[in-house]
């Protein structure tokens, strides 16, 4: 017991620290509250700082979903399809599986993600694995406006492209799907169309009856190769009008 107390006061510490610091707003919600992790992935943070080109245009932000862009672990993924579109722009590919929207409010600020950027356009994809960790959506939602917040404060002359929380489960009759809509409607209002513009590429990924093939998303989830080529083909005719601006 005093263990998880000392646990809740040390991220009650952090996200006050973060809060003050940055000039966000305070929460309660554990999707708002700043936090790292530990394992392996303060590690791949480093090495993603380290690799990561800091004279990008385009910042990936997100989870696996975003992080498998680059095939790794002996997964599938979409490397080709990266290095098609994007390489040459070029683009950082700041997605840590596993993150959710505490996780990336703690990079983009105790984390120094930012440190150092200036992209023209920040693609922002997260949300996912706080649904399927027990979230509800009004409360993923929250920590996806925190974190919209937080990059207009820090990058203000960056364009934020937000993605809607791609599709998951394959019946369309899932709750789940539900909850991923709920989300979706709640952070549409988040755009402007002038600094912050909201892009919903989920039909992209549903066969015809609204089912997901996985051919597509390989386990129901994460992405092929065909599914990382059918986000390009979704999403380039917005990114390429953005960058133009």
């Amino acid at each position: 017991m005093k263990s998880l107390i000392m646990v809740s006061l040390l991220l009650f510490s952090v996200g006050f620290c973060a809060a003050e610091q940055y000039s966000i707003s305070e929460s309660k919600l554990n999707t708002c509250i700043p936090s790292s992790r530990a394992d392996w992935w303060p590690e791949y943070h480093e090495s993603m700082l380290k690799n990561e080109p800091k004279d990008m245009k385009v910042m990936f932000l997100g989870d696996s979903i975003t992080m498998m862009w680059r095939t790794q672990s002996g997964f599938e993924g979409g490397t080709p399809v990266w290095n098609k579109y994007y390489k040459t722009i070029p683009a950082g590919n700041y997605g840590i599986s596993g993150d959710k929207t505490q996780h990336i409010l703690w990079r983009i600020t105790e984390g120094r993600d930012l440190e150092g950027t200036n992209p023209k356009i920040i693609i922002l994809l997260v949300g996912i694995n706080n649904l399927l960790q027990g979230d509800s959506p009004e409360d993923t939602a929250e920590g996806i406006k925190m974190i919209v917040s937080v990059l207009r404060k820090q990058l203000p002359k960056s364009k934020i492209l937000l993605l809607g929380v791609f599709p998951s489960q394959p019946s369309p009759q899932s709750p789940f799907r539900e909850k991923i809509k709920n989300v979706n409607t709640i952070i549409q209002k988040l755009a402007d169309d002038k600094d912050v513009y909201f892009l919903d590429i989920g039909a992209a990924f549903l066969e015809k009856d609204g089912s997901i093939s996985k051919t597509i998303l390989r386990d129901y989830l994460h992405l092929s190769e065909k599914g990382y080529e059918r986000w390009a083909e979704a999403m380039n005719p917005k990114l390429m009008e953005l960058l133009k601006i």
